[in-house]
């Protein structure tokens, strides 16, 4: 009895045994789960990171695949404004060479042209000056006039105030007048002072810039214009003290001229110089 008792005993422990450990795997197995579901709870929530990580990596990405996409096409953009603007600046720089170039050519002409003027003003002056001097050597006929038309001349040559083109056209006007005037035989009447300051209304013939004869309204007074030289200069004074044969040769040349006798050849014996002695033919 004691054995069966024994063994029941045995059993009964066993069995508690047995139950207890039942017992502490069902709580292990219990805690697993928890562990499980837990940790199936955090790969979840570890995975919903990922992918959102992996979601905004992407978004990172593309937005910085955008970004470097939109910096290439502006830095390519920049780039060729940058050549484009080299390319407009290169050209730019040839055109102000160019245009240096040119000016500077125009500056050279411009001072060539200004250097060829002051040379032919200097040509002007020097035919002015010489014109002056023969002005002054010849007859006294219209004397003041014709110095001071060559000296306004002169003075606007010096000053500069008129252009060579205007000062070759003066000179050659004045030229023009001063050969006209000294190849011409022409008549003239009016007033004349004598050689003592009697002034008196006369016919004057002037023959070029030869000779000058005059005859009073009254033919009555004559004279003759000479040229004598006093101290190395030419001075002009008038004979009057003409001989008879002198007198009619001076009133048939003026009455001839002025067409009150019929054309012909006159002789007048005119000195011209103090050196020389020249007869002119005088007439219509």
């Amino acid at each position: 009895m004691n054995h069966w008792m024994k063994m029941a005993t045995a059993a009964g422990f066993a069995f508690g045994l047995a139950t207890a450990q039942t017992d502490d795997q069902a709580e292990q197995v219990s805690k697993l789960k928890n562990d499980i579901a837990r940790l199936k709870k955090e790969i979840q929530r570890a995975t919903s990171d990922i992918s959102h990580t992996d979601s905004l990596t992407r978004d990172e990405n593309a937005a910085a695949a955008q970004n470097l996409d939109r910096w290439q096409k502006d830095r390519e953009r920049r780039e060729k404004e940058n050549q484009d603007l080299n390319n407009r600046i290169r050209e730019t720089r040839g055109k102000i060479a160019a245009e240096q170039s040119r000016m500077q050519s125009y500056l050279n002409q411009v001072e060539e042209i200004n250097a060829r003027d002051k040379a032919l003003l200097k040509i002007f002056s020097a035919f002015a000056d010489s014109l002056v001097t023969r002005i002054e050597n010849g007859p006294t006929w219209d004397l003041e006039t014709r110095k001071d038309r060559v000296l306004s001349l002169k003075r606007d040559i010096d000053a500069g105030s008129a252009a060579p083109e205007e000062i070759f056209g003066r000179l050659s006007a004045i030229f023009k007048e001063e050969i006209k005037t000294g190849d011409e035989v022409a008549l003239f009447n009016r007033p004349i002072t004598r050689q003592n300051g009697e002034i008196v209304n006369a016919q004057i013939m002037k023959l070029g810039n030869l000779a000058l004869i005059y005859m009073d309204d009254e033919d009555k007074k004559f004279g003759v214009l000479e040229r004598k030289v006093e101290n190395g200069k030419p001075v002009y004074a008038w004979r009057e003290g003409l001989s008879f044969e002198e007198k009619n040769s001076v009133k048939l040349a003026l009455t001839v001229k002025a067409g009150r006798e019929a054309p012909q050849l006159v002789s007048l014996d005119l000195p011209l110089s103090i050196d020389s002695a020249s007869t002119l033919k005088g007439g219509r």
